[in-house]
């Protein structure tokens, strides 16, 4: 066996009894990397406001509710794996005997392994979740501004979406069709709010 060969065999030797050390700071630098990603899409969050919501369609809205609820909830489990991982099992207890600080270590390591898989899926999920939210949020139709009404005029009723008024009649655009009805102002018995046409 040549020196280079005994100086590998001898490192991989000792790295045995390292993999638990190694395997925490993995974890540590999972869950640095879970803190910073948090903060930065709460931030994000924070920027873009709860107006844009409130401006959104009702099913787009809650959608878009549902998904950053989620997206919450799984990073705050993706960041306490995290935290378990690179801190260790708080009231585990280790016995000192070294066949059962071996087989502690050997299952710790696969504990932490998991967890790490586990943080970074529910991550990928979470951030997922929040960049189909914000697509939502950009592509989802807005509320209409229009007031809708009910125009009583001598020919009969028209409803829809108040749109103004030229030439000494009254424009109202039909939700349904987008067609607009024109009534004389000389016509108009009465103007009321709607909820619906």
């Amino acid at each position: 066996m040549s020196p280079d060969d005994k100086r590998w065999a001898l490192k991989a030797y000792e790295l045995k009894f390292q993999q638990l050390e190694i395997a925490r700071k993995q974890a540590e630098s999972w869950r640095a990397a879970l803190t910073g990603l948090t903060s930065l899409l709460g931030a994000v969050l924070v920027i873009k406001g709860k107006d844009s919501l409130a401006d959104l369609n009702d099913p787009y809205r809650w959608i878009v509710m549902v998904l950053l609820g989620a997206a919450l909830v799984l990073l705050v489990t993706a960041t306490m794996l995290a935290v378990s991982a690179a801190a260790g099992n708080p009231g585990g207890r280790i016995l000192l005997t070294g066949e059962h600080l071996r087989s502690w270590s050997t299952a710790e390591v696969v504990r932490i392994e998991r967890f790490v898989a586990w943080a970074s899926l529910l991550t990928l999920t979470a951030v997922t979740a929040v960049a189909v939210a914000v697509g939502i949020t950009w592509t989802a139709p807005a509320k209409s501004g229009a007031v809708l009404v009910t125009v009583v005029h001598r020919q009969g009723t028209v409803c829809g979406e108040l749109s103004g008024s030229a030439q000494g009649r009254l424009l109202v655009r039909s939700p349904r069709t987008k067609s607009v009805a024109s009534v004389p102002l000389v016509d108009l018995i009465g103007v009321q709010a709607a909820e619906k046409c």
